[in-house]
């Protein structure tokens, strides 16, 4: 089973959410999927290569990573599928995540 782990970018964009409880139920049911087989989220391509993504209530994208040598599910990031991947972008090039 894979450990948890969150970014200060995750922490603080799910913040923004924390008042829609339906998304925020979707997005637990989601990473409880995630523990269970992390590798049904989809690969991202280069630039994110690294990361994958799954779709919440399908306006939303969770973006993770995994460490399979330390059985770690990393949640990078989660938001609007129209800006959350240009955020990610943005976020790598400057080494934040």
């Amino acid at each position: 089973m894979y450990r948890v782990i969150y970014t200060n970018l995750f922490a603080k964009k799910i913040k923004k959410f924390k008042k829609d409880k339906e998304l925020v139920a979707d997005l637990k049911k989601k990473i409880e999927k995630l523990l269970s087989d992390p590798f049904i989220g989809k690969p991202l391509e280069y630039p994110l290569a690294n990361f994958r993504s799954i779709r919440i209530k399908g306006k939303y994208r969770l973006i993770y990573k995994l460490n399979e040598n330390d059985k770690e599910l990393v949640l990078v990031a989660f938001g609007h599928r129209k800006d959350i991947y240009q955020l990610m972008v943005l976020f790598s090039k400057k080494g934040d995540i």
